[in-house]
């Protein structure tokens, strides 16, 4: 059993919905393991989205259709206290349905640098042929351990860059908090289709 399993945020019940990042154009670059802090702008959103106009319970992690890990400051405070390194948390202003904004302050989790971990030949995927350097139809995602430096605890894959990993003893605690809104599975479980 691998010591990682992957974390992404999940809407349960009558949790809100969120879109796409609002008011900033490079919203990829949340996935490319580069510096931004101070480079979203002070207006970035995401917003509730008006086909869940009921969902408006709002979990300590947010489901958006960019898959990212939106956080409050509660579970910031929480990876901080776990020391957690190897992040910036970018402040994102979250919209209710009418676009007004919500009292409670979140962040976006931005990992740094990726890690070329990637098990190659365990992994099932297809380059993608825009980017090959980047896989599409991911199955049976498998890393090799000895390529993850030991202070990554939280972290985005060079190849794969929709799977944020987490280590499995954080995502315990994590879970153990009673923090809501995110989804814990082992790395097989993960599809990129």
């Amino acid at each position: 059993m691998t010591s990682y399993v992957y974390i992404e945020s999940t809407c349960e019940g009558d949790a809100a919905r969120f879109g796409n990042l609002q008011n900033y154009d490079n919203r990829f670059e949340l996935r490319e393991g580069i510096p931004l802090s101070g480079k979203i702008p002070s207006d970035a959103a995401y917003r509730m989205r008006d086909d869940f106009p009921d969902n408006i319970l709002l979990h300590e992690s947010l489901y958006n259709l960019d898959r990212q890990l939106v956080i409050n400051e509660r579970v910031r405070a929480f990876l901080d206290a776990e020391g957690v390194k190897r992040v910036e948390y970018l402040p994102v202003k979250v919209l209710n349905h009418k676009g007004r904004e919500i009292g409670e302050r979140y962040f976006i989790i931005n990992m740094l640098p990726l890690v070329a971990c990637v098990d190659l030949e365990q992994t099932r995927y297809e380059e993608n042929p825009l980017d090959p350097s980047s896989f599409m139809e991911v199955s049976n995602l498998t890393v090799i351990e000895e390529m993850i430096p030991a202070d990554f605890l939280l972290f985005r894959m060079d190849r794969v860059q929709s799977a944020v990993l987490i280590h499995r003893k954080l995502a315990e605690k994590l879970k153990s908090a009673g923090f809501r809104g995110f989804n814990i599975a082992e790395l097989s479980e993960f599809d990129a289709a």
